[in-house]
């Protein structure tokens, strides 16, 4: 696997790779400030006495987040029902996206997106809901074809999600693709882990161009569900 520096981004217009697979948050999105403050907010509702740092939680990114649920949760006793934890989060995080009215883009790759015609997915291990949320917030739903979420890739009752690498082989089958013809776009270790699994180059997206004031979500300003505790 090659790993290809942000630098180089617009020389990839001119690459030979037949298509490219993005990842969605962090990378397409610039959303990742408010997965956060979503995660902080249901971390608090659930009464969870957990510190979870920005630097731990990105480090996540791209997991079967009731991994990260179960693992943080037990950290500090408590055993917590996992998909109320995520549906609880998921929620929030919308209103997250409500409340900005607008999803905001990673720049540089939206960029890159909208000035490319070859065949494009979105490969995350979020919801369908919450991915479909930034990729139509952004006004990429024209130039996407093919979306795989952690619902494509669970088999009884597992979700195979990063960093193995059926997401990324899902969307290069979706895209009449060879793994090795297929380039991808991540923000996590865990992307590229499974871009490697997959034989796929990888380039990752930096944290420069995100907006870190996100983390800090003014909760106090929107209306939240009632506690899933």
């Amino acid at each position: 696997m090659a790993e290809i520096h942000p630098a180089n981004l617009e020389l990839l217009h001119s690459s030979p790779y037949r298509a490219f697979i993005f990842d969605c948050d962090g990378t397409v999105g610039d959303t990742m400030g408010l997965h956060y403050a979503a995660w902080k907010r249901t971390l608090r509702d659930f009464a969870v006495d957990v510190d979870v740092s920005w630097d731990e939680f990105c480090a996540e990114g791209g997991r079967d987040m009731s991994i990260s649920v179960r693992k943080y949760t037990e950290r500090c006793g408590h055993s917590i029902d996992g998909e109320r934890f995520l549906k609880h989060m998921g929620n929030l995080y919308e209103r997250c996206l409500s409340y900005h009215l607008t999803v905001l883009p990673v720049k540089p790759v939206v960029s890159f997106i909208c000035a490319e015609e070859r065949p494009m997915a979105i490969a995350s291990s979020g919801f369908r809901k919450n991915v479909h949320s930034v990729i139509d917030g952004i006004g990429l739903t024209k130039k996407i074809r093919a979306v795989v979420t952690r619902e494509d890739v669970t088999r009884e009752g597992v979700v195979h999600a990063k960093p193995e690498p059926d997401l990324f082989l899902m969307a290069a089958e979706r895209l009449a693709a060879d793994p090795e013809e297929c380039l991808v776009f991540g923000d996590s270790p865990l992307d590229g882990q499974a871009a490697e699994a997959a034989h796929m180059d990888f380039f990752r997206v930096t944290q420069k161009w995100w907006n870190l004031s996100l983390r800090e979500f003014d909760w106090d300003r929107v209306e939240v569900l009632p506690s899933g505790n």
